[in-house]
């Protein structure tokens, strides 16, 4: 990583190497994701993609290296410490409330940091008020506001969910696999969502569909047994042919998937 890069860096992985019972998930692995930028990390199953997530808010610990944000040594705090530093992850399965409003998710999620309590029965305020709606016209969910989160189709809890994240206005998001299960339309979307929130935040997005990655056009990381494998456009990697024999060559199931 060059000193340039580290200066501009929001995000720095520096050396990291996770184990796991004696195996490496991450190997001396290095990364800058500059502020504002949108990234996007592929790689085969077992690469390390969500194992770096993992290491990033705190979940697991590096055996060595460190992970810096905003210049400030994070990869020793605990999670809930890195969140409040403004680092917010999306996990792959919609970890959305059900039984609550479309609206009231999002209210609740405005309202992380108050408690838990408070923030289920104090009345919501103006300002919560206004930004459940910024969120409700950000995720294309305003019309579906008042019906039960449950009732939303896979792709609507996707988006909700992504609004959830945003809610408390993180600088770092973090999305592991934000289309898996969509329809070539839902992931459409879902790209263009991602677009508007590039810049205000930086965002770090995992997926396998390459159709979707293509649609983000944005720098790719590659990763491979838990190293930066290579660095570049997704046009670039895919006429790498060391690229394509481990990764990039091997289609991803599913309708709407193309290598």
């Amino acid at each position: 990583m060059s000193p340039e890069a580290a200066q501009n860096a929001l995000l720095e992985v520096r050396g990291v190497t996770v184990s796991f019972d004696g195996f490496k998930a991450i190997q001396n692995l290095s990364l800058s994701v500059p502020a504002g930028s949108l990234r996007v990390l592929i790689g085969p199953n077992g690469a390390g993609k969500s194992t770096l997530l993992d290491t990033v808010i705190g979940k697991v610990r590096p055996a060595s290296g460190e992970v810096r944000f905003r210049g400030q040594v994070i990869s020793r705090l605990p999670e809930h410490r890195i969140a409040a530093l403004g680092i917010c992850r999306k996990f792959q399965a919609p970890g959305v409330l059900e039984g609550l409003s479309v609206r009231d998710n999002l209210l609740l999620a405005a309202r992380r940091g108050k408690g838990v309590l408070s923030a289920l029965t104090r009345r919501a305020s103006a300002g919560e008020q206004a930004r459940a709606d910024e969120l409700l016209a950000l995720t294309g969910l305003r019309e579906r506001a008042h019906i039960l989160a449950g009732q939303l189709a896979h792709g609507e809890k996707q988006w909700l969910e992504i609004g959830m994240v945003v809610a408390p206005e993180p600088d770092l998001i973090l999305l592991d696999e934000p289309t898996a299960g969509m329809t070539a339309q839902e992931t459409a979307q879902t790209a263009r969502l991602i677009h508007t929130l590039a810049g205000r935040h930086t965002v770090l997005v995992i997926d396998h569909d390459m159709a979707f990655v293509e649609l983000l056009d944005a720098p790719v990381t590659v990763l491979h047994q838990g190293q930066v494998f290579r660095e570049g456009s997704l046009a670039a990697l895919r006429a790498d042919p060391e690229v394509m024999e481990i990764y990039l060559g091997r289609p991803k199931e599913g309708a709407h998937a193309q290598a």
